[in-house]
């Protein structure tokens, strides 16, 4: 009987063997054993030796695309094919820390929550001036957000690799759209979040890394295009949104000028009582003996 794993890890690439193999290297150290991997190579170079030599034992498959299909069809590839009670994903230019699918796995599985997410770093690296190798520049923490589903209309605050999916719930929401080059995952999130819950975990377990190499200059490109086409197909929701978001604003705004106004009206207030008051101690401090006060007095 073929074992089911806690979850399955799928892990698109293409030509990119020394960031797969730092990304498989992370996985290895994961101190949550109890997970597949799923390479899923879209047409690029082979890099299947890649696979035993950084995750030895480790139960994990390699699907090679016999041609380039792109990157969303590569997540759906991997989905189709994962055996885990969960699915979780990593990019070959991306890591997780060794506690990070113990993270996810110890909130989700005790009460089969649908969907967790914890954070990541967002790490951009820049190349050296003399070597050319890349440097480790900037760390911020970008998104550490709980859960809102309207939030989503709005844009995506949840990088695809800090989460586990409850592997059913794919068959409610679908698969990713492949008409989508890129913002897939923002798109089938908004489609997740309207028929599931996420529980939030404000744990950092990997890293978002970034490199200004061109080598994404294709999805790049193709940003703005998908913005788009996702914001018409879900307009009739941020319509609403938007309006909601606009009407709780101007309440607040509205708010804020009355307490300003009555801060004002405070101080003014103040400023009278505090003129009053100089004005008293200045007549206690005034001499009793001062000149008019001696003019009714009788000579020595």
């Amino acid at each position: 009987m073929t074992h089911t794993p806690a979850i399955s890890i799928i892990v698109r690439t293409y030509n990119r063997p020394r960031r797969l193999r730092e990304c498989l290297h992370s996985l290895s150290q994961q101190t949550w054993r109890d997970f597949e991997t799923l390479v899923v190579n879209d047409a690029g170079d082979d890099v299947e030796s890649l696979l035993s030599q950084e995750l030895g034992t480790l139960p994990f498959r390699y699907l090679r695309n016999p041609e380039n299909r792109g990157r969303t069809a590569c997540l759906n590839i991997g989905v189709e094919a994962a055996r885990g009670e969960y699915i979780g994903f990593l990019d070959d230019d991306d890591i997780v820390y060794p506690v990070h699918l113990q993270t996810l796995m110890e909130a989700a599985r005790p009460q089969r929550r649908p969907v967790v997410y914890t954070d990541v770093l967002n790490v951009t690296y820049q190349p050296g001036p003399r070597t050319g190798e890349w440097i480790r520049e900037k760390e911020q923490l970008v998104y550490s957000f709980d859960f809102d589903a309207d939030n989503f209309l709005l844009a995506n605050y949840i990088p695809i690799h800090c989460l586990a999916i409850r592997r059913d719930c794919f068959d409610r929401v679908g698969p990713f759209d492949e008409s989508l080059t890129i913002l897939e995952d923002w798109e089938f999130l908004i489609r997740l979040s309207r028929s599931f819950p996420f529980l939030h975990i404000p744990k950092i377990t990997g890293e978002y890394r970034r490199r200004d190499d061109n080598s994404n200059i294709r999805e790049s490109e193709a940003y703005p295009v998908n913005e788009q086409i996702i914001k018409r197909r879900y307009r009739n929701e941020r319509d609403a949104l938007f309006d909601k978001i606009f009407k709780r604003t101007f309440q607040q705004q509205r708010e804020i000028r009355q307490q300003t106004f009555h801060a004002q009206m405070l101080m003014q207030q103040i400023h009278h009582l505090q003129g009053q008051l100089a004005q008293a101690r200045s007549d206690a401090a005034r001499p009793r003996n001062a000149p008019g006060a001696q003019q009714g007095e009788p000579s020595a």
